[in-house]
């Protein structure tokens, strides 16, 4: 009896055995393919995390560079606000020097100019008509000095003030007198009694003159 029911239970206990060898197999198999799965998710985190932190340093670095241009740009407007603001400041230091400078011309012109007026007023009193005079070194030497003060009126810019003929401009002319004349309409100069003089766009002395009136009475009658 016992040889029986140990050849039954036999092939029973084949059949449990091959069952269980199945189950381990196919467990081992399901074990393995979760392990892989975990390793291919561990394989393709660090990828996406490195392209995370990449766009992450490429976004701050965007930003720092244009933190830096912006910062570029203000410092270059304020570099050519800096260069027109001392353009400016020079060339106020050029026309206030050009300023001073003529001023300090027309003070030393305007100290000049009675003294020339003394020795051509000498010159149209001197008695010309005796020879003796007139060829005297006195007289040619107060002729001397007259044109050298002349000749240094001129190297300094100085012009004379056109005056003869022309109508009467109180910004040129300063009048003496006022008298008829044959000659000039009424209003033009008709004598020049001081020679007035410009330095540049600047008078420096206004020519001191008679003006015309106009013809004489009886002429205007006539």
């Amino acid at each position: 009896m016992n040889i029986d029911e140990n050849a039954k239970d036999g092939p029973r206990k084949v059949s449990i055995n091959m069952a269980n060898n199945e189950e381990q197999k196919a467990s081992k198999e399901q074990t393995e393919q979760a392990d892989g799965k975990q390793e291919s998710d561990v394989a393709v985190a660090p990828e996406e995390t490195l392209g995370q932190d990449v766009q992450a340093e490429l976004e701050r670095l965007r930003q720092e560079l244009e933190k830096v241009l912006a910062e570029k740009e203000e410092l270059l407007d304020k570099y050519r606000r800096s260069l027109a603001d001392f353009a400016n400041y020079r060339k106020r230091q050029d026309r206030d020097r050009e300023i001073e400078t003529l001023r300090m011309r027309m003070e030393v012109l305007r100290d000049l100019l009675p003294i020339l007026d003394d020795f051509r007023l000498a010159l149209e009193n001197a008695p010309s008509s005796a020879p003796a005079v007139a060829e005297n070194d006195w007289v040619a030497g107060v002729q001397l000095i007259e044109r050298k003060l002349t000749a240094l009126l001129q190297a300094f810019g100085a012009r004379p003030i056109e005056a003869l003929g022309q109508p009467f401009d109180p910004k040129y002319h300063e009048a003496l007198v006022q008298e008829p004349s044959d000659e000039y309409a009424e209003g033009r100069v008709s004598k020049v009694i001081r020679e007035g003089y410009l330095l540049e766009d600047q008078v420096l002395r206004p020519a001191l003159v008679q003006v015309s009136s106009g013809p004489r009475p009886e002429e205007k009658e006539a």
